[in-house]
């Protein structure tokens, strides 16, 4: 099997494989390689936390007039593994990071010719995206772990292609000689019209050279207490559920024979239909198969953020000047939420007011996308929305601001400036549940006379 990933220093560099140059093409593999964290590592390969090996190939060509820039490339590799579990990536000196290409299998190439018996090739198909004069290094990720081959690597330039076979090389996945299962798992909470659901899809493949049967199958989701769960649906519907203990879900079942290269494909959703409080909760689980000599296991988590405010209005008073505080709280464990908050004031007929400043806020006049201008006479009756946006409420904290006007002139003998939150809107509403804001309405008055003076007042 691949090596496990372990540190792999490059200078001084070298390499596993690097085969004599043909017409200006040179075919290398490198002693070390870098993973997508960055880590520079031993090649080939096995990452255990992602349940993958990695595989990578440096491919150069010189600026010769009579050498051709290279337009396919045919890698060997087990005839067993499934293109869904690959990805390739390719990245030419000079431009940055690798970036995902496409790729196809195929036993029999119209150019490469059959590949070696058990063996497919993986075939890259350049799309002029280069020509000559450079290096051009492809990494190879396929979920699960391989035994090391040696098999050429072939190459197409203009109409010709080149076979590089160095003593012993290439290194390139093999085939395990027995049936293999591998599961490679994903999950995901989906949230639609603020009802969340737990998703998974799990493949169970056999990357061996013979069949597995029976292949016995378990997964066992943690769901947290504070969730209520509703029907579950799986697939394939052979399967069985076990709700039976409180804040676990079990499924399992038989699912037949897998053949060599085959793969079968598990699915189930899990509906929340009541949460006891708000939170940020953690469903985690593991998937197992097993066959007569074989097993394999792969677990993720996905998570659930709910979210639960209260609403709060007062007001103060300073001479002409009137000023109201608006305090959304984070109630119970709501972790942290970004909202977008809004707010109408009134002005009553017969007040005059202006406003130097909105803190930071939107205002417009009421119903309307026509902004209240600064240091300007509003004259009453006027409505006015305040829309304060992205406002950061943190857990078991809260998010205030202040709106101040001055009172200009009153003709009234008695009155109101009335200010009400209207509504809190979450704005990641894709990704948490929302649970509504307490005391909304919420609402402050300043009374004015001759004097004004506030009537739910600031403590």
């Amino acid at each position: 099997m691949a090596l496990p990933a372990q540190p792999c220093e490059c200078l001084p560099y070298s390499n596993k494989c690097c085969c004599g140059t043909q017409t200006g093409i040179t075919v290398v593999q490198p002693e070390c390689q870098t993973l997508p964290n960055g880590l520079v590592v031993n090649n080939p390969a096995y990452v255990l936390d992602l349940n993958a090996s990695f595989w990578t190939y440096k491919f150069l060509t010189d600026c010769n007039s009579t050498t051709r820039g290279i337009s396919g490339i045919g890698i060997p590799i087990c005839l067993e593994i499934n293109s869904a579990n690959i990805i390739v990536e390719e990245k030419i000196d000079g431009c940055g990071i690798f970036q995902t290409v496409p790729f196809e299998l195929i036993e029999n190439d119209p150019n490469f010719g059959p590949a070696p018996a058990g063996f497919q090739f993986l075939k890259i198909v350049t799309d002029d995206r280069y020509d000559k004069g450079l290096c051009v290094e492809y990494r190879i990720r396929i979920i699960g772990d391989y035994p090391e081959a040696a098999q050429p690597i072939s190459v197409k330039a203009a109409n010709v292609v080149y076979k590089f076979a160095c003593t012993d090389c290439f290194i390139v996945p093999g085939c395990v000689q027995r049936g293999k299962l591998l599961v490679s798992k994903v999950c995901r909470t989906v949230i639609s019209n603020n009802q969340p659901s737990f998703e998974y899809q799990v493949h169970v493949d056999n990357v061996g050279k013979a069949p597995l049967n029976p292949v016995e199958f378990e997964d066992i989701i943690t769901i947290p207490l504070q969730l209520s769960i509703g029907t579950i649906t799986v697939s394939p519907s052979s399967l069985n559920v076990d709700t039976n203990i409180p804040g676990k879900v079990k499924i399992f079942g038989n699912i037949g024979t897998i053949e060599p290269g085959g793969r079968v494909a598990i699915t189930y959703t899990i509906p929340c239909i009541g949460i006891s409080s708000p939170g940020s909760y953690i469903i985690n689980n593991t998937a197992r198969a097993a066959a007569e000599g074989t097993d394999s296991g792969d677990l993720c988590g996905t998570n659930l953020n709910v979210v639960k405010f209260r609403a709060e209005k007062c007001c103060s008073v300073n001479g002409n000047v009137g000023t109201f505080k608006l305090t959304i709280s984070s109630v119970g464990n709501s972790p942290d939420a970004v909202v977008d908050i809004f707010d109408r004031m009134q002005i009553p007929a017969g007040l005059t007011v202006n406003f130097s400043s909105f803190n930071g806020c939107e205002a417009y006049f009421a119903d309307t996308l026509k902004p209240i201008p600064l240091n300007t006479d509003i004259i009453g009756p006027a409505g006015i929305d305040i829309i304060c946006r992205d406002a950061f409420i943190p857990f078991n904290g809260s998010f205030e601001k202040t709106i101040s006007y001055t009172l200009v002139s009153s003709s009234v003998n008695v009155t109101s400036v009335v200010n009400t939150i209207t509504n809190i809107t979450p704005k990641d509403i894709e990704n948490l549940v929302y649970e509504g804001t307490e005391n909304l309405p919420a609402t402050a008055n300043i009374k004015v006379e001759l004097l004004q003076s506030c009537l739910t007042s600031c403590l």
